[in-house]
């Protein structure tokens, strides 16, 4: 059975955290992994802030679960 995890609005940066590690990485590592990935090279500050402060794109939220291999879903509530 697959786990599922609803992303909270108000506390995105610890969910992401917490799936990161659960795979066994940080925030570093998820960073290096894509800015290796999707050639880019912003910093993990940059992730940190846009994280916590909510303002990251769609496709930077994708390009993260495509890292940690889970697929976004959305359905109606």
């Amino acid at each position: 059975m697959k786990k599922e995890y609803k992303i909270e609005k108000d506390d995105v940066k610890n969910q992401i955290k917490f799936l990161a590690s659960l795979k066994g990485l940080t925030l570093t590592d998820l960073k290096e992994e894509i800015n290796k990935r999707y050639k880019k090279t912003d910093s993990i500050q940059n992730l940190s802030n846009k994280l916590r402060s909510g303002t990251f794109r769609v496709s930077e939220f994708i390009e993260i679960a495509e890292i940690l291999d889970y697929e976004i879903i959305l359905r109606e509530k």
